[in-house]
């Protein structure tokens, strides 16, 4: 998959959310402003991800 293939339009995130949830997967969401990447950005990002299954980051 490459990071294009990542940026989901509402209706194939809404989508891909309900067959996530079907499969009993728990779904995180975070945001931010990650322009400027650090090692802050990759802790927080690292954690988020260790919260559930799947990670979105919007």
């Amino acid at each position: 998959m490459t990071p294009r293939d990542k940026i989901l339009s509402r209706q194939k995130a809404r989508e891909l959310g309900e067959k996530l949830r079907k499969e009993g997967k728990v779904i995180v969401f975070t945001n931010g402003c990650f322009d400027i990447l650090h090692r802050g950005h990759i802790e927080y990002l690292e954690y988020a991800k260790s919260q559930g299954d799947v990670l979105v980051v919007g």
